[in-house]
């Protein structure tokens, strides 16, 4: 699993929230620890305002990388909304 990050798209109307919160939430609940690639935590940014923040709101958090959004792809049907299957 070195060539691919397991990662979830996070589609929002920034009229809505905006990318600070939800990455403020985010850290709010998060606990980076693992550093494997399958595990790792990670932000990925579209621009380099997101970027800013980013790096802002993850500066004091130990193994987040930071990195430019790339092609997302979408896992296979039976890994679609797990938790409403619980």
């Amino acid at each position: 699993m070195k060539d691919h990050t397991e990662s979830v798209l996070i589609e929002f109307d920034k009229q809505i929230v905006d990318y600070e919160t939800i990455l403020s939430k985010w850290k709010s609940i998060s606990s980076p620890y693992a550093t494997k690639l399958q595990y790792r935590t990670a932000i990925f940014f579209l621009n380099a305002d997101q970027e800013r923040v980013a790096q802002s709101i993850a500066g004091d958090m130990e193994h987040v990388d930071i990195e430019p959004a790339t092609r997302f792809w979408m896992a296979e049907q039976r890994h679609q909304n797990f938790l409403a299957r619980l």
